[in-house]
């Protein structure tokens, strides 16, 4: 890996609904990482707000709700950080990155 990424990226398509300023936007994680994810979304979030992102991952029964930071913005998207992750949820991302492909960006 080059540059500050920490875990490796991949690319995936999954439905997401984002929840801030008490309003629910729906959107799709176009990469995923244990660090973070990239959302597909029209919507415009300011750096450092905090929000939740919920999504279903395949290995878990339910669907997640991760606590995350606004950490970048780009004309198709928002970039994200998770916050504490559980055990669980690591596991279930970790089980998610198994059929996906490394992402090619850095």
């Amino acid at each position: 890996m080059t540059g500050r990424r920490v875990h490796e990226r991949y690319e995936c398509d999954l439905p997401a609904v984002l929840v801030w300023d008490d309003q629910e936007h729906h959107a799709t994680v176009s990469n995923i990482s244990l660090g973070g994810i990239f959302l597909l979304t029209d919507l415009s979030v300011p750096f450092g707000a905090p929000v939740i992102v919920r999504l279903r991952l395949p290995a878990l029964k339910e669907e997640a709700s991760f606590k995350m930071t606004v950490r970048w913005t780009r004309p198709d998207g928002v970039g994200f950080q998770f916050g504490s992750l559980r055990a669980i949820e690591v596991w279930g991302l970790n089980q998610y990155f198994k059929g996906l492909t490394v992402s090619p960006e850095t």
